[in-house]
Formats: structure tokens, sequence, C-alpha cells
């Protein structure tokens, strides 16, 4: 195990190594409001045949963050980037859970050379989901939610995507460390993600999953991007909702073991 800090451009970002030489490296990121912690049953599943990075956005659990002028996805992605290069990792399979998958998508477009694999927990291809004249709205749409009670907020980002009680917890107790205003910004900058174009990352294997109890349009996404994409996986996780891998860690880790095992 290798806990330590990885001084970025943007902060002091928290990262946790695992170990197993010679092994192929999986790293995974989280979403909006949430931290490393997340991803604890893959990593106990994995740790054995993989050597498996897990670290928190800027600004979330451990991390730090300095005022950004960029879109956040982006810097993520730079900020991955630089910690990989800090830790001597040419080439990785990236696992992103929402936020985490469009860093995921924005590494992939910046640098291809680095991506073996690519799985989405769930995914939304980046790309224009509506026309531009959307962007309008956007700011009126953080409005009406920073006008949210902080308190109602955090409890309801736990309650609406998660099953289990204690995952719904787990969420709402890491959402009110990020804090709302940070949610609020990342979240205005993962909006402007689906409406702007972006050129299409080169191809690699590809892993989609979603729960079967997430919203309509992300399930939709997701088994839409899978048909476009000829080759590519997607499993739906049974008793799950937008935090599959938390929800049914044994369903969710089966899908992706057996990804896995096909690159072989």
């Amino acid at each position: 195990m290798n806990n330590a800090f990885y001084k970025s451009a943007y902060g002091d970002i928290f990262y946790d190594f695992q170990l197993a030489d010679g092994k192929p490296t999986i790293i995974f990121t989280h979403g909006v409001g949430m931290d490393h912690k997340t991803f604890e049953m893959q990593v106990d599943a994995l740790k054995s045949d993989y050597r498996v990075l897990v670290w928190d956005l800027p600004g979330h659990g451990r991390s730090t963050i300095r005022e950004y002028k960029e879109r956040f996805t982006k810097l993520s992605a730079d900020c991955l980037n630089g910690l990989m290069n800090e830790l001597r990792i040419n080439k990785a399979i990236l696992v992103g859970q929402s936020l985490g998958s469009m860093v995921v998508q924005h590494f992939q477009i910046e640098h291809p050379e680095k991506v073996i694999a690519t799985i989405h927990v769930p995914g939304i291809e980046l790309k224009s989901h509506v026309g531009p004249w959307s962007k309008t709205f956007v700011p009126f749409m953080i409005l009406m939610l920073n006008l949210i009670p902080s308190k109602t907020f955090y409890r309801s980002f736990g309650k609406h995507r998660a099953v289990k009680k204690d995952v719904q917890k787990y969420l709402s107790e890491t959402m009110s460390r990020t804090g709302k205003k940070l949610a609020l910004e990342i979240t205005r900058d993962m909006v402007y993600d689906l409406i702007d174009k972006y050129p299409e990352p080169e191809k690699v294997p590809l892993l989609i999953t979603y729960g079967k109890k997430d919203l309509f349009f992300i399930r939709s996404a997701a088994k839409k991007w899978h048909r476009k994409e000829t080759g590519s996986n997607c499993v739906e996780i049974q008793n799950a909702n937008h935090i599959a891998n938390q929800d049914n860690p044994e369903k969710f880790n089966k899908a992706v073991i057996d990804f896995l095992n096909a690159l072989a």
C-alpha cells in the first residue's frame, strides 16, 4: 500500500496505490462529491491481480483545490496525467464513475497512448447531446439548485443516487465535506460537457455499466453509446442506482473481472 500526496498545479492530490509487481495498472476515478473510498470493494477484488490506483479528485476527500478557471473535467484529466507521470505509469485501464467517466474521456482524447481500455460506471458519451442553444439555461438551472438548503441538498444527493442505506449515508457525508458550492460548479461543467462537441477518442476496449434503477436518461444514454460502439460491452447492474459499484458490488465486480479477463 502506498498512501501519499501528489503536488499538482491544482492542489495536493491524495492517492492510494496498491502495488502488484509485473501486473497491469487499473485506475479508478470517482464521481462528484465522493472520494476514493467508493471503490474499496473493487480494490479488494482486484489488488491480487492488478496494480490498483485510487485517488481523490481536486477538492474531494483528502485532496485540496486551488481556484480554477478551466473546466473541472479537463483539469482533472490533466491532474490524472500528472499523477501517472509521477508514479511512472505508462499505460493503464481507466475506470470512471459518473463525473469520473467524463474525466476518463477527456484523458483519452488528450493522451490516447496511455489508455489500454476504459470502464464507465455509468457511462454517457462525451459529445453534444443537445444543441448549443441550451447553454443559456445552464446558469438558471444552477441558480435553482443553489436555492436548495445545504442540508437538504446533501441528504437528497444520497437518497436519490443509491439503493442501499449505508451507501446513501456515505454519499450524503462525502458531499457535505465537498460542499455545495464546489459541487454545483462541477455540475455546471458536466452539463456543458454534454452540450459541447468533442473529437472522438481512439478506439479501445470499452465496458459501459449502469444501474437498473438509475435515471431513464442515463440508462438510455449508456445503451445508445453501446449500440454506437461496435464491440463494446454493456452490463445492466440489478438492484442498483447511480452508484452501482457500491449498491451491488458482487454483480459489478463480476462484470469488470469478466471484461478484464477478456483483455488478457
